[in-house]
């Protein structure tokens, strides 16, 4: 039994931890902003790669179980979306509100495999978890973020503005939804002008950002921010879509993404979080999250050499902790200061749905599956850290998570509850 088939079936034990009434919770920590207090279901990305994963897992092992368990994550969805087309909570880091950008989409794309998937299997109802997802597709992003004079999808009806990573999510909502009804309109009108856009913010310069993706436009002004793991995101998208038109333009762009990736790579397999004109900003460097990086970099195996990620696999393994979860990150600490050694802060540790799924989907693919997985083997995850320079205490196992510093919790969240039971000011970020 190879470590990536015991990762796998740990982890997904893990994940059943963290179902609370309607779906995946738990709290949230990320680059931009955390969500600690909310705690109940996020029908957000998180969805994409837990329903993507069991759906692996279904098409690999043959057992049913896990198509189940894709549906009944797919059932989630359908009990979350608002008459408008949005789904509840839908926003990660910002939850609990919906109209999350790219995450409806995300969760668009989940439903979509899974539709797929029961169509393939023979299933009378797999045609509702696609008209959730046209609906949300056509209401809300091409209804409402749709401009048609620019001929993009905006991230912000009120600030014109274009963000690569979330439109390529949406092009491969388009693509499943496409591909699904037959039908080439919504490519030709949407994905592929959309695709032009994306294209035309990558780096095409000899320096270290060549491949890279701009973070944003707004109000024609391009954000000159880098962020590995959002160029990875655009990768599928132009795989994708380089498959369906099969025009080089799509995997000569997707091909000098990657390149970009496998450059900015450290010796340890991690990633900076940010490269500037000048200069970057290495953390936190992402631990859950590389499963993201790692599919799309090995989408792309079949078309040119294969590129050899042993270090950041084993990066992301030794990310995984006894409670079957995956860390979030390591150096949140010096995200500001930059410390060449950064403390282990709390938010490293976070357990996140939203970022495990990514994991769950890249190790179900990767997974030696011979038989099913093997039985799970998981115990209390105990281990010192800092909060705001404080000494202080994370545990995790089945029942929370608690912070503690010295005798005080400083954050507690009971598994099963949509809300933490405890947040002392000492945790919050501004």
């Amino acid at each position: 039994m190879n470590d990536i088939t015991q990762a796998l079936s740990n982890l997904e034990a893990w994940l059943e931890t963290m179902r609370v009434p309607g779906g995946y919770g738990g709290p949230v920590v990320h680059w931009w902003q955390n969500c600690l207090a909310y705690t109940g279901p996020g029908y957000d990305w998180r969805y994409e790669g837990i329903i993507a994963g069991y759906v692996t897992l279904w098409q690999r092992t043959g057992n049913s179980a896990w198509l189940d368990k894709a549906r009944c994550a797919g059932d989630d969805l359908l009990g979350a979306q608002l008459p408008g087309g949005n789904f509840r909570a839908s926003a990660f880091e910002l939850n609990p509100y919906p109209g999350g950008t790219p995450h409806e989409a995300a969760a668009d794309v989940g439903l979509l495999l899974l539709s797929r998937a029961l169509r393939a299997a023979g299933s009378e109802n797999w045609n509702r978890y696609a008209e959730t997802a046209e609906r949300n597709l056509r209401s809300f992003y091409i209804g409402r973020l749709w401009d048609n004079d620019a001929q993009l999808f905006v991230d912000n009806r009120s600030l014109p503005s274009f963000v690569p990573n979330k439109a390529c999510t949406i092009v491969e909502a388009l693509i499943l939804l496409s591909e699904l009804q037959g039908s080439n309109e919504l490519i030709e009108s949407y994905a592929l002008p959309t695709l032009r856009q994306v294209v035309s913010m990558q780096r095409r310069d000899n320096g270290l950002l060549k491949g890279a993706f701009a973070q944003a436009q707004i109000r024609n002004r391009v954000v000159e921010k880098y962020f590995p793991y959002y160029v990875a995101r655009c990768i599928p998208a132009l795989v994708q879509t380089y498959r369906l038109t099969r025009e080089q333009q799509w995997l000569d762009a997707a091909m000098a993404a990657r390149d970009f990736i496998l450059s900015v790579t450290e010796e340890s397999g991690l990633l900076p979080q940010v490269v500037y004109l000048k200069g970057m900003n290495r953390w936190p460097q992402w631990l859950a999250p590389l499963g993201d990086c790692l599919r799309a970099v090995k989408m792309l195996d079949e078309y040119m050499p294969v590129a050899d990620v042993s270090r950041t696999e084993a990066a992301l393994l030794a990310g995984q902790v006894p409670s079957g979860g995956f860390a979030t990150a390591r150096g949140f600490d010096s995200q500001v200061s930059a410390r060449q050694e950064p403390r282990t802060d709390f938010r490293d540790l976070v357990c996140v749905s939203g970022w495990n799924d990514k994991v769950f989907r890249f190790l179900a693919g990767r997974a030696h599956l011979e038989a099913d997985l093997p039985l799970p083997n998981l115990a209390p995850f105990r281990t010192k850290c800092t909060v705001k320079k404080q000494p202080a205490s994370w545990e995790e196992d089945y029942r929370g998570i608690r912070l503690r510093i010295g005798s005080q919790t400083a954050y507690s969240w009971e598994k099963g509850q949509l809300w933490a039971s405890k947040l002392a000011p000492v945790v919050m970020w501004k």
